[in-house]
């Protein structure tokens, strides 16, 4: 996964999802791509 071009929300959530102490996973990346979500990041 190329991080150079992410947003700073990207980058915040791509370390959560990375993180085994940190509940987030790939489902909480589709919400925050998903124009149709609560959690889109703008």
């Amino acid at each position: 996964m190329d991080t150079s071009n992410m947003t700073q929300e990207e980058l915040d959530l791509w370390s959560d999802i990375n993180n085994p102490n940190n509940d987030a996973d790939m489902d909480d990346w589709a919400d925050a791509h998903n124009p149709n979500n609560e959690d889109y990041l703008d």
